[in-house]
């Protein structure tokens, strides 16, 4: 029978939890690929004989056939469009209803928000490995977590006690009261989108205020120029964490002590689709999809997440995480940008290109019509001539595109705090 929702987080399932999930970053190669071919298997089944999609969809022969990672393509691929437009209870394992899962719903920023459903078993394991994540980033018992989001997370009963007290900064709201509410929290470790940070970061330099008080910041869930990156770090004089993750897979990859993003195997199965339309496990440049393996309530099997990533063989010198390593999250599978002839190429291909000037600490590339992008760069400093030479450096990168450049002193993000770094307007 499931567990009803509580409306706090239980300690116990979360202690416990964190121990398996410090255990699992820590398996050697050989012993991840076992684990994860097991919680596979059980997944797998366990969607086959409990969801209606999944029970619907796959046979029998099809679901024994599935042994490791690498037999998952004989699987189709599940989009975000299938699930919104599935009835909710096509996805939902027999027992669990809206009334006793809890709902997450992605940002919006593929143009299709999508929700999804967790048990509290779920949630107990997911609150787990989100504090292992900060925990191996560095957190301290008595640290305060400023944290970016729209959403708040549920209290724990610690914090009365002052431990790792979690202070909601809501992306949501203007950037005075994001200020005055980080501001207010006095945090020590800051968790959240780099871009919003990167904002906060300009205006307490804008107002010259010095704040010394955070030693660490995980970024994740957006993209970040070198040059943001650089000026939130000596800013804070602070390290920097960064993690891979999604309201759908939870965390896929942290970097380890050395700062290479490592895949979170034992947790997640990640295959990448490439472009020829071939798929391999946790390797090469492609389309992520994605099969998370503590999963009871909704579990999604090779779920297409929309992001861009480049993978390769770890090759770290760490020797803390034994797994593949994300080189790069190159952008979201739908940041295509169309050119007068109809062909698409990649909205990462010019971003890569904008990127290389330092002076660069926000953009935002919009797509009217075919063959014309508006691109607009928060600059420091703000000069003509780094506007002239973006420009230049676009027109030289690819021919049949008109490109604007236009210098502003702010970029507006979307109502979830995030900065669409592509958006397609062309009809």
């Amino acid at each position: 029978m499931p567990k009803l929702l509580r409306s706090s987080i239980a300690l116990a399932p979360v202690a416990r939890n964190v121990v398996i999930a410090h255990s699992r970053d820590r398996l050697k190669a050989e012993a991840v690929k076992e684990l994860q071919s097991r919680k596979l298997r059980e997944l797998v089944g366990h969607a086959h004989r409990n969801v209606p999609y999944f029970r619907n969809t796959l046979s029998e022969k099809l679901v024994a056939s599935v042994q490791t990672a690498a037999d998952l393509q004989r699987l189709p691929i599940l989009d975000r469009k299938t699930v919104h437009d599935l009835p909710e209870n096509e996805l939902l394992a027999d027992g669990f209803t809206p009334e006793n899962t809890r709902a997450a719903t992605t940002s919006g920023s593929s143009g299709i928000p999508v929700t999804f459903r967790n048990s509290e078993r779920d949630l107990g394991y997911l609150r787990a490995t989100y504090l292992q994540d900060m925990l191996a980033c560095g957190l301290k018992l008595f640290d305060r977590i400023g944290y970016f989001r729209t959403a708040s997370f549920l209290r724990h009963p610690l914090e009365r006690f002052g431990v790792m007290r979690n202070l909601h900064i809501d992306t949501s709201l203007p950037l005075d009261q994001q200020v005055e509410a980080f501001l207010t929290a006095r945090p020590t470790f800051l968790f959240g989108f780099p871009n919003v940070i990167g904002t906060i970061v300009e205006e307490l330099q804008r107002r010259g205020i010095e704040y010394d008080q955070v030693h660490t910041v995980v970024l994740g869930g957006e993209r970040l120029t070198p040059s943001a990156r650089a000026n939130i770090l000596s800013y804070f004089g602070a390290r920097a964490h960064e993690i891979y993750a999604s309201v759908e897979m939870f965390t896929a990859a942290r970097t380890c002590p050395s700062g290479a993003l490592h895949l979170k195997s034992g947790n997640v199965v990640v295959e990448v689709e490439h472009d020829d339309g071939t798929v391999s496990v946790e390797d090469g440049e492609g389309e992520v999809v994605v099969t998370r393996l503590n999963s009871e309530a909704m579990p999604l099997l090779r779920y297409r997440v929309g992001d861009r990533v480049r993978i390769r063989p770890n090759d770290c010198d760490c020797k803390v995480a034994h797994t593949p390593i994300v080189e790069e999250i190159t952008g979201r599978s739908q940041e295509r940008l169309t050119g007068p002839d109809g062909r698409q190429i990649h909205g990462d291909f010019l971003t890569k290109v904008i990127e290389r000037n330092p002076e660069v600490h926000r953009m935002q590339l919009v797509q009217h019509r075919p063959g014309q992008v508006t691109v607009s760069v928060v600059l420091d400093p703000n000069t003509p001539e780094v506007v002239a030479r973006i420009h230049s450096g676009l027109m030289a990168a690819i021919s049949g595109f008109t490109f604007e450049v236009v210098a502003v002193d702010e970029i507006t993000p979307e109502a979830n705090g995030k900065i669409k770094t592509v958006k397609v307007e062309a009809s």
